[in-house]
């Protein structure tokens, strides 16, 4: 049966206007005006299911970039279940969990390697992804995890064998470590074989200009993880501007992904500080193109509102509306939609987070809170 979704406000690229929704067969089929919705239930005669949003926002489902095991150390072997529960998830607006160690519902999964597996050859490390399930390698660099002649030796071995490494510093040494092993494979393979698997790097402290220069070069993509606090202390608009792909990880904590948007918005750098949109796509859409190819394949049409997209979207509550700039001392916000650019709730300090009512992926109910009805 189709879905009409009616009355509502569509984060949507392609109808930025866009009030109402056409679902069928767990893909949008059809954005567009109220006016126009009413016009063709009543020429197909169709039974089409309508919902009535009541003014909720319509946005593309989240994607948690980065769950972490409590250990510092994590082993597929000991596994305890999922780090993240559907339900949990579902209450944030997650549709994708991205996994170190541990794999739960709705998950992509990197295998943690230890430091004698990490020294390993091409075969054994082929041997490590072989599952379906499995995306890639995840290491932790630093106290605990690889020392600097491992991470060099995991870097290269996995660049020739085209298997994508997750590189978990956990401190600055660990971080220069890696950049020295990014540095050491482009030497000896070039910038073009590290193209080609795009490895991930996650880390929420400074980063000097030249490690950003080479995370460009050589085609990593960033995760950052918000502290305890909830603050980030990456040089999130530096990577931006650099061309290093953004995406936003809950880590150790339930995925909260409006709070690292406001995070962004609210960098301690002013320069720093990234739009709301920028924010939201670290969030969405860019947390699926740092997957391996061979993986994101699968969601390549994910992210998004359109029609032929998956119906994988969480429908929210938000006290207001607006298109937000990341810099106080100028106009930051406005609710006129004549620009042309999707709305998002407004994020500042003092304002109520927006609620999930509801998410849906490929057109199935995850998750529904109990106050929507």
């Amino acid at each position: 049966m189709s879905t009409l979704f009616v009355n509502g406000t569509l984060h949507s690229t392609a109808d930025p206007y866009a009030t109402a929704m056409l679902v069928d067969s767990g893909s949008v089929t059809w954005v567009g005006a109220e006016d126009t919705a009413a016009s063709m239930r009543a020429r197909s005669g169709a039974d089409w299911q309508v919902v009535d949003l009541d003014g909720a926002l319509v946005v593309p489902a989240f994607v948690d970039s980065l769950v972490l095991p409590t250990s510092p150390v994590h082993h597929p072997a000991h596994d305890a279940g999922p780090i993240t529960t559907a339900d949990t998830a579902g209450a944030a607006g997650v549709f994708l969990s991205v996994t170190s160690g541990a794999s739960g519902a709705r998950a992509v999964h990197y295998r943690a390697v230890d430091a004698d597996e990490a020294t390993g050859t091409a075969d054994d490390l082929a041997a490590l992804v072989s599952a379906d399930t499995v995306a890639g390698l995840s290491a932790v660099v630093g106290p605990g995890g690889l020392d600097a002649a491992a991470v060099v030796q995991l870097t290269s071995t996995a660049t020739a064998a085209g298997i994508q490494v997750y590189l978990l510093p956990r401190d600055p040494d660990a971080l220069a470590a890696v950049i020295s092993a990014v540095r050491s494979t482009a030497e000896a393979q070039g910038t073009a074989a590290l193209g080609m698997v795009r490895h991930r790097l996650s880390w929420n402290g400074p980063v000097e200009q030249d490690a950003i220069q080479t995370l460009a070069e050589n085609s990593l993509s960033f995760t950052a993880v918000p502290d305890a606090d909830g603050a980030l202390t990456a040089p999130i608009a530096s990577l931006l501007s650099n061309a290093v792909p953004v995406s936003f990880g809950s880590g150790t904590h339930a995925p909260d992904p409006w709070s690292a948007i406001r995070a962004s918005l609210e960098h301690a750098d002013p320069d720093q500080r990234i739009s709301a949109r920028s924010g939201f796509t670290a969030a969405t859409k860019a947390g699926l193109r740092a997957l391996p190819m061979s993986i994101g394949a699968g969601f390549s049409m994910a992210g998004r509102i359109a029609p032929s997209s998956p119906a994988t979207f969480g429908i929210w509550a938000a006290d207001a509306l607006s298109v937000q700039a990341p810099d106080g001392r100028v106009a930051a916000w406005s609710t006129d939609t004549r620009a042309g650019t999707p709305l998002l709730p407004v994020l500042e300090e003092g304002t109520a987070a927006p609620e999930c009512l509801a998410t849906l992926v490929d057109g199935t109910e995850v998750y529904r809170s109990p106050s929507w009805t």
